[in-house]
């Protein structure tokens, strides 16, 4: 296992923080779901939702650090050339596509801490420690914080489409195996 990148894939470092922020957007967006369609009343799955709450929040933190670390990674270390297989025009939309996402791994967490500091929800995290507003209650904040929130949460979800269709497209469709480069286990 190569720990660092390689002119030809990802290293283990890369892809385990690629994963990793997979998994916690993943987790963010279901639980978002689930929380917006509980009632106060209710229960998900056995979840309250203000427990559903709590934890899409306490996750969001644990988002902005992981995406803060992958991109610290990723400006100290080198990346892989492009692939051969993908076209210069193909090129331009991953990098385009790539910025969209590092952009919402930062701007969906710290717009969602904004609104519930600002909106005087707090964060109690992990249900275990009452994290210290720091912002101290404000409409104008919290409404501009919430909006940004939602339009990034799309952007986001558009972005990843796009960034999903295109592996989709190389490794089913022109069966190049360009997923290879940053799957967690398999051969080169």
């Amino acid at each position: 296992m190569q720990l660092l990148n390689t002119p030809q894939r990802y290293g283990v470092v890369a892809k385990a923080l690629h994963w990793s922020v997979v998994a916690v957007f993943l987790f963010q967006y279901i639980a978002a779901l689930m929380m917006l369609n509980t009632r106060p009343e209710e229960t998900t799955l056995g979840f309250s939702q203000a427990t559903l709450y709590n934890w899409h929040k306490s996750m969001g933190l644990v988002g902005l650090l992981l995406a803060t670390i992958r991109l610290t990674w990723r400006k100290l270390t080198p990346l892989p050339e492009w692939a051969a297989c993908l076209s210069e025009g193909e090129r331009r939309y991953c990098h385009g596509v790539e910025t969209l996402l590092y952009t919402g791994m930062i701007v969906m967490p710290i717009s969602g801490y904004l609104y519930v500091m600002a909106g005087g929800y707090g964060v109690h995290l992990f249900s275990s420690v009452h994290l210290a507003n720091p912002i101290g209650k404000n409409e104008l904040v919290a409404v501009v914080a919430k909006w940004t929130h939602i339009v990034a949460a799309y952007a986001l979800l558009v972005a990843i489409a796009g960034h999903v269709g295109l592996v989709v497209k190389h490794q089913l469709i022109r069966k190049n195996r360009l997923l290879q480069r940053m799957l967690p286990f398999g051969r080169p």
